[in-house]
């Protein structure tokens, strides 16, 4: 089993999207983004881990809004075309895209991480 650590200490930087979606959506948008999308972005060299969230509450519209922190070892690799090609595999690009109300990104350097050891 990796260490946890040791993937948040060679994570330098991170990728971050947030979606705005309808009610009717979200079950296909979370199979698609577990069962998929998350482990064909995996699968890119420089890809260390993603934690999804999504906010309490709905979006002034009505939307469910849901974001992803992506951990990379270098500030390019959204761009890449390893990484379009594996977001574009599957059902994502097809099915998913059209149905998002809105689609934020940022990208930085993680200033510092930690977690908390697993109580055994």
């Amino acid at each position: 089993m990796t260490n946890p650590n040791a993937v948040l200490d060679a994570a330098r930087h991170f990728y971050m999207v947030t979606f705005e979606i309808a009610q009717e959506d979200e079950a296909l948008f979370n199979e698609i983004y577990d069962t998929e999308h998350v482990p064909n972005i995996l699968k890119v060299k420089g890809v260390l881990g993603v934690v999804r969230f999504k906010d309490a509450a709905p979006s002034a519209a009505g939307w469910l809004v849901y974001s992803a922190i992506y951990l990379i070892t270098r500030p390019d690799l959204p761009t890449t075309p390893e990484w379009k090609k594996a977001s574009d595999t599957g059902r994502w690009a097809p099915m998913m895209r059209p149905r998002m109300k809105s689609r934020q990104q940022r990208l930085g350097s993680v200033a510092a991480a930690a977690l908390v050891a697993a109580a055994g």
